[in-house]
């Protein structure tokens, strides 16, 4: 993989001398399946950016049932669990299946947000992309029902459904694997 490429067309990043700073502090690392890359409480030394693989973010509820929060499989998501750089992470994020990340340290990167007026920018679309998502899973948990959210996992997830657990993706949908397992069917 050609890191520079991958920066540039991953991020749309047209400043070559952006790609150049962030691609000078890179490393690569894979990921077997059920392997950590964040865990709650936790601040994330390392900014992942996925290459390919299946994450999930997940949580522990008061009862340590484990609900899945998100599911992070495009190439170039940027895993993060929580807003701000160097905070403790508010999920778990694991492997779903074996991954390859690039990773760039927390520290370089919060230098590289001083110093790159464009990584700024590019920081600012990313948290703005990430709360759009948030705000329409939480209307879609709230206002539609089993079926319609199943339909929307389908249609915003397209393929997942056959690569990740139905457990995983029931808890995601506020739902139960056999609720889920009926609407499969129908």
């Amino acid at each position: 993989m050609e890191i520079k490429d991958f920066l540039r067309d991953c991020f749309q990043l047209a400043d070559w001398e952006a790609v150049e700073t962030l691609a000078a502090v890179v490393k690569i690392e894979n990921y077997e399946k059920g392997k950590l890359l964040a865990e709650a409480g936790v601040p994330q030394a390392n900014l992942p950016i996925l290459a390919d693989g299946i994450l999930r973010g997940f949580l522990l509820d008061k009862e340590g049932q484990d609900i899945t929060d998100c599911f992070i499989y495009h190439r170039g998501d940027v895993v993060m669990g929580c807003n701000q750089l160097g905070e403790p992470s508010r999920i778990n994020i694991e492997a779903v299946r074996p991954s390859r990340c690039l990773l760039l340290p927390v520290s370089a990167v919060k230098r590289m947000l001083d110093d790159v007026p464009v990584l700024m920018r590019l920081q600012n679309r990313l948290l703005t992309e990430a709360l759009e998502r948030h705000w329409e899973e939480k209307m879609l948990m709230h206002q539609c029902s089993a079926m319609e959210r199943y339909q929307w996992f389908l249609s915003r997830y397209p393929g997942l459904i056959s690569l990740v657990s139905n457990k995983h993706i029931a808890s995601f949908l506020g739902m139960t694997p056999v609720t889920l397992s009926r609407l499969r069917r129908q």
